[in-house]
């Protein structure tokens, strides 16, 4: 997440002793190749057939439902001509539809030139934007076309990468000098629309998928650095990669950087993490100012103490982190762009908010309410690790959106979470209880996904105390529970 922002951390607070815790058709290669992806779900493989879990309801309108569906691969190849300052996209996603027919649900922050479904070509019209019931940006894309349940599809589009239609999102950097280029994936949830949607063709933040890129810069011989959190190729010029990304991945998931070599720096250390070596990788843009070296040091000894405190590791053998200037923070998947003061709020995202990821983006608050209580951070209305009496007869506040496809995560998150983690601590007997019960909520969802309800049921456990009636006052800000 966009992190706090204050003074850098001087390092890790030593690991202190764990208290002990409660025990339409397509033709015969389209649909094969679409039958042979692998799924994945919050909690394994799924049934064939059913949307993915955690999928919002079908969106009825006078034409009939749109439908989400169950991404099951996204590839693209992206071009960046820097003599031209322009960007195009071609793009393929195998979906499936679950068990309700309709027109399949998806989304793309682009202007959309070319549009082919089936095989069959479409005006761009017929992918426009459509409104859930959540607020004009939380709008999505249908295919005007009604595909029954169950059915496997192809959907193919071409576009100019322009300035994502989402709130804060930012254009594609080009140098001005006609021979360099910048893009970062810069996502954030605080603005629905700010996953992988702003750039390419995804589904919400419930749904995993793989995704292969084929980025390449032209129009100029300057070599380029490409950082991502996936499997990287480079084709040998220092301007073309091929990308991929784990089928574990949502569209929350995935990092990626691209800037000219000269302006990047980079420093390498190791880590002991959870019984592991993990490779540190650490990159600067020059209006991050940092002492790169350091930078490096001070991850290493964040990951190392997080794993000791929190548990094992859920990213492969590696921890990537791109510093950018004063005021940046988004956590990935093993990885962050980020200001070197936000480097521990959202390293510490690797085993909250992208170890355990968010079933759902109105589950998003949980992992900031973590970050807040558990990390120096300026958005904190408290002391770190806080343990303070919580009634409840506090104002109400919502962090958790009641619409179904709300997809954004609530400000009030940071201190508000915050806030309610200080008084279940206090419930659970104080921070280190606190601590503790959030190692075993990593033990038992690391790698998976958690909605707001499994939160409360296992904080219920260790507290002794029924939380209901704290989440319902202060995570859906006093509304029946939904």
């Amino acid at each position: 997440m966009p992190a706090a922002t204050g003074p850098k951390p001087t390092g890790p607070v030593p690991p202190g002793p764990v208290p002990p815790g409660p025990t339409a058709s397509r033709t015969e290669a389209e649909t094969s190749a679409a039958r042979g992806s692998r799924r994945r779900r919050r909690g394994g493989a799924s049934e064939a057939g059913a949307a993915a879990e955690g999928a919002p309801p079908p969106v009825p309108t006078d034409e009939g439902l749109l439908v989400p569906v169950d991404i099951a691969r996204a590839q693209a190849r992206v071009r960046f001509d820097t003599s031209t300052r322009q960007a195009d996209v071609e793009a393929t996603v195998e979906l499936r539809v679950g068990d309700v027919p309709g027109r399949p649900l998806f989304d793309l922050r682009q202007e959309v030139d070319e549009v082919s479904f089936d095989g069959a070509r479409l005006p761009a019209e017929a992918v426009r934007h459509r409104s859930t019931g959540a607020g004009a940006d939380a709008r999505m894309r249908a295919v005007d076309i009604e595909c029954e349940a169950r059915s496997s599809h192809l959907l193919r589009l071409r576009y100019r990468l322009g300035e994502p239609a989402a709130t804060g999102a930012n254009p594609v950097d080009w140098a001005p000098a006609g021979d360099g280029v910048r893009f970062d994936l810069w996502m954030s949830d605080l603005e629905p629309g700010r996953y992988l949607e702003m750039w390419l063709p995804a589904n919400l933040c419930h749904d995993r998928f793989s995704l292969e890129l084929a980025v390449e810069v032209v129009g100029t011989d300057r070599p380029h650095l490409l950082l991502a959190n996936g499997e990287v190729e480079e084709g040998g010029t220092r301007r073309s990669w091929a990308v991929r990304y784990p089928a574990s991945y949502t569209s929350l998931s995935p990092m990626l950087v691209l800037a000219p070599v000269d302006e990047v720096e980079t420093a390498r250390s190791e880590a002991r993490c959870a019984g592991r070596t993990l490779e540190v990788v650490v990159a600067a843009l020059p209006e991050a100012a940092a002492d790169v070296p350091a930078a490096a040091a001070d991850t290493s000894a964040w990951l190392s103490y997080f794993g000791s405190r929190y548990g094992d590791w859920a990213h492969g053998d590696r921890f990537l982190a791109v510093l950018w200037g004063p005021g940046r923070g988004m956590e990935y998947d093993g990885a962050t762009t980020a200001s070197e003061a936000a480097l521990e709020h959202e390293i510490f995202h690797s085993w909250f908010g992208r170890g355990v990821k968010p079933a759902g983006a109105r589950d998003g608050w949980m992992d900031e309410a973590m970050a807040t209580w558990a990390t120096a951070s300026s958005r904190a209305t408290g002391a770190r690790f806080a343990s303070a009496e919580l009634g409840l007869d506090e104002a109400p506040v919502e962090l958790r959106p009641a619409h179904p496809w709300a997809r954004h995560t609530p400000r009030e998150a940071y201190a508000g979470g915050a806030r309610l983690l200080s008084g279940v601590a206090e419930m659970a007997g104080g921070a280190g209880r606190l601590r503790a019960a959030l190692a075993d909520w990593h033990s038992r969802y690391g790698g998976r996904a958690a909605t707001s309800d499994d939160l409360c049921r296992h904080l219920s456990t260790w507290c002794g105390t029924d939380l209901r009636p704290w989440w319902d006052r202060y995570v859906d800000g006093g509304r029946p529970a939904g």
